[in-house]
């Protein structure tokens, strides 16, 4: 043990003495650092969007009361009434973004037409979508595995290249202890570094202790491990230390690259997505084409889906707010197919990039962190069908008032629904990318004892 503590401390010393190492270590701790800014403010700034959400709400309704202050049709406030469905961050959000920055996170709606309303709200930057996140997930997946590679891709090597290899097994230490030592160093810097900028982020971002911090932190340490083990069946090649570097950036592109890239070409062929345009293309063509039709035609498909409306009185004249929602339910009903289509799309993806993810260590890992602070498809998806269940609930209160005449007054505000939708993780995705991660770390540390207990040391 005494023969161990020395190794390390020799460590120790060469890794301070290395200006290259030290710089590279920093620059990984400022970018996770930065990371954590950058999700968690993100988060909040979302946060503060959606609490200034309930002030225009507010605002809107003040504006109604004033301008129909006895009471009104209830056609007018549906029209001109706006509230909206929300998607409220989880905490652990602001470790992994996922999607969120991507797809909405709020949705204005009316007692109008639906599909239009939900595919039409785009909140996003382009230019931010073409950069990605940067969030402390981000720095786990890509940028630690580039750490490691600096810390190990001549571990071996250097010290045939500069001699001092045989001197070090001409004492009586043997190459297992001398290579336990190393990892054990390099374990110690980078578990160090990632378990305190994972601490730092869950503090920093206010989440509440559950059982996703021991999960998020048990991926940490898997995933840390799995690119040691990468760099260790390398070193026991025994190339030269170029040879490792170009051998292990390969690696690296391959897994967080290439194969994901490979990957996206495969999903998108293999399950195409309807578009969302053509949703909403459709929809406004049965919505327009509703002026023109006759208004018993169209009262007619109504009283089929809401046979409790049929006995109403008759609609007089050119035009009636009952008549006009009418018109724009049918158009959702058009679309119904298209959009639960759309929807399903968006799961059936996700499930095969779960299937496919085993080929890619970091695309899992992602898929991990995602699923974990509820920022991923099926989160969103989630967020949609919500909405959808909100707007049938805004129709099912402004009916009454419509078919049966009564005026709305302002009292009625108080009795609106209103949306609540808070992400929530999928631990489901958890486990099974969680045991993906660990067949993949048994597999790679196996090849590596086989090959160290294999192989014969070349010394020069």
């Amino acid at each position: 043990m005494k023969k161990f503590w020395i190794l390390l401390k020799f460590e120790w010393l060469n890794f301070r003495a290395d200006k290259g190492l030290l710089i590279l270590t920093m620059l990984t701790l400022m970018a996770g650092l930065y990371g954590i800014y950058y999700g968690t403010t993100e988060i909040q700034r979302q946060r503060e969007n959606i609490a200034a959400l309930k002030v225009l709400t507010e605002h809107n309704m003040e504006e109604l009361k004033a301008k129909y202050p006895d009471g009104t049709d209830a056609g007018d406030i549906g029209y001109y009434h706006s509230t909206f469905a929300v998607n409220n961050p989880d905490a652990w959000a602001g470790l992994s973004l996922g999607q969120r920055d991507v797809n909405p996170y709020y949705i204005k709606l009316r007692l109008l037409n639906l599909q239009s309303q939900l595919y039409d709200t785009e909140n996003i930057n382009p230019l931010k979508v073409l950069s990605g996140n940067f969030d402390l997930a981000f720095v786990l997946v890509y940028l630690f595995p580039l750490l490691i590679i600096g810390l190990c891709f001549n571990i071996l090597s250097v010290e045939k290249e500069q001699g001092t290899l045989p001197l070090l097994l001409s004492q009586p230490i043997g190459l297992p202890l001398i290579v336990s030592a190393k990892l054990t160093f390099r374990m110690m810097i980078v578990l160090g570094l990632a378990l305190l900028l994972s601490v730092v982020a869950m503090v920093w971002g206010q989440v509440l202790p559950d059982l996703r911090v021991a999960l998020w932190l048990s991926v940490v340490v898997l995933y840390c491990l799995f690119w040691f083990g990468v760099a260790f069946v390398v070193a026991a090649l025994q190339k030269n230390s170029a040879f490792n570097a170009v051998t292990l950036l390969g690696v690296w592109l391959l897994l967080t690259i290439i194969i994901p890239a490979l990957l996206n070409v495969y999903i998108a062929v293999k399950q195409p997505m309807p578009q969302a345009l053509e949703l909403t293309i459709k929809q406004r063509e049965v919505v327009h084409g509703g002026w023109d039709k006759p208004k018993r035609e169209t009262m007619d498909k109504f009283f089929a889906i809401y046979p409790e409306w049929t006995d109403t009185t008759e609609i007089q004249g050119r035009f009636a707010w009952r008549w006009y929602y009418a018109f724009h339910h049918l158009g959702d009903v058009a679309v119904a197919d298209l959009a639960r289509e759309y929807q399903e799309g968006l799961q059936a993806r996700h499930q095969l990039v779960e299937q496919l993810n085993a080929w890619s260590v970091p695309v899992n890992v992602q898929t991990i962190f995602n699923a974990m602070a509820g920022s991923d498809l099926p989160s969103y998806v989630g967020f949609l069908q919500s909405a959808t269940s909100y707007h049938d609930a805004l129709r099912d209160f402004y009916y009454p008032f419509l078919f049966n005449q009564v005026k709305f007054t302002n009292a009625d505000y108080a009795k609106e629904p209103r949306h609540r939708f808070t992400s929530s993780p999928d631990f489901a995705t958890v486990s099974a990318g969680l045991y993906k991660l660990g067949l993949s770390v048994l597999l790679v540390f196996v090849v590596v004892f086989f090959l160290f207990r294999n192989v014969k040391l070349k010394v020069r």
